[in-house]
């Protein structure tokens, strides 16, 4: 695992239950979060920038 993504995991384990939150980074650690947030149950939504930079949004709930 990557050293940025695990810092992305550990963002999303310290919120709170339906906390929004928004992650910016390069496209690949984002698709790697996104599959993990996925895999626990989480509604996320990816967006590409223009700058080739990715936005993930979700809103922390139980799984």
């Amino acid at each position: 695992m990557s050293k940025r993504l695990q810092e992305l995991l550990e963002e999303f384990f310290r919120a709170k239950d339906g906390e929004e939150l928004l992650f910016r980074g390069d496209p690949e650690s984002v698709r790697k979060l996104s599959l993990v947030l996925r895999a626990l149950g989480q509604n996320v939504t990816v967006e590409m920038g223009e700058k080739g930079e990715a936005t993930l949004r979700c809103t922390k709930r139980r799984p």
